[in-house]
């Protein structure tokens, strides 16, 4: 009976011993299982996202071979596939969401120091990113905090086509501006209760707007409302061509749903109201660029 004990302690011993080099070599072939797995999508990634050296450091991936950031506020990464021009267009866009009046300042510095705290980004692709794309961009983005929100070459500023430009920029700005710096006016969280959702419960509740994507929650259909809220205000047509907002101008919302005109002419914030914008903003000094093809 006097070499139990020490039978006993030598057999756990050896049991945790063995446990210890499972996890020891578990982690090992995880590891190796993770690096090959990136190898392999880095060997099979479309040309579109092989770089070869000419990656712009501003961007959380080396699939980006150029860049634009906007006041300091909003950063725009494009593959080495999407034309100069269709970058600055989208770049200028978002100034002109910024500076809706056009005189070389932020309307709003609130939405402004939200945007820069979200570290708000805009990825744009020739016409889609791919799975193999997103694998090699997701990790590093959601890595890094950006609030991430994409825009094709293909539908910027293309002939016979709506620009998408405005629409896919306002979101970002919505996202990770408007709603970060005015919860209780912008929130698109049910939970919260924001003047903004309240207003698109009613609206959607009463036949005003319709969005029949069912990949597309609630949250989602706030922003959704709010951009073409906004279109129907600044008269941007070409955003009002199908009915899913049946209030498609100023004069019907007043009517219908007088609160989102409070939104819009509130002075507590600067909303953009001014224009709807075109890309053709005058004061480039608040837009930097990288890997641009003139530079």
């Amino acid at each position: 009976m006097s070499t139990a004990g020490p039978i006993y302690l030598s057999a756990q011993a050896a049991w945790d011993e063995q446990v210890k080099k499972f996890f020891k070599y578990s982690v090992v072939v995880i590891v190796a299982v993770v690096i090959l797995s990136f190898a392999a999508v880095a060997l099979m990634l479309e040309p579109e996202y092989k770089t070869r050296g000419n990656n712009v450091a501003n961007c959380p991936s080396t699939i980006f071979t150029k860049s634009a950031v906007i006041f300091d506020a909003l950063l725009i990464c494009a593959t080495q596939e999407v034309p100069d021009a269709k970058l600055q267009h989208a770049a200028n866009v978002a100034a002109e969401w910024l500076d809706n009046d056009g005189d070389g300042s932020i309307d709003e510095p609130k939405v402004v120091g939200a945007m820069q705290e979200s570290k708000a980004l805009v990825i744009m692709s020739f016409d889609g990113f791919s799975t193999l794309a997103g694998l090699k961009l997701l990790p590093a983005a959601i890595a890094g905090g950006f609030a991430v929100q994409d825009l094709y070459a293909e539908e910027t500023n293309t002939p016979g086509r709506r620009d998408a430009s405005q629409e896919e920029v306002h979101h970002i700005i919505y996202n990770a501006g408007w709603e970060v710096a005015f919860p209780s006016v912008f929130s698109d969280q049910e939970e919260v209760g924001s003047k903004l959702y309240r207003i698109w419960k009613f609206s959607d509740d009463n036949g005003h707007y319709y969005y029949g994507d069912p990949t597309c929650d609630d949250s989602c259909k706030t922003g959704e409302f709010f951009y073409l809220a906004t279109a129907a205000y600044l008269g941007s047509k070409a955003d009002l061509f199908s009915d899913e907002m049946r209030l498609q101008d100023r004069e019907a919302m007043q009517a219908a749903i007088p609160e989102i005109m409070e939104i819009f002419e509130s002075t507590d914030y600067v909303y953009p109201t001014n224009h709807w914008p075109s890309g053709q903003y005058l004061h480039q000094s608040n837009i930097r660029y990288l890997g641009l093809k003139r530079n």
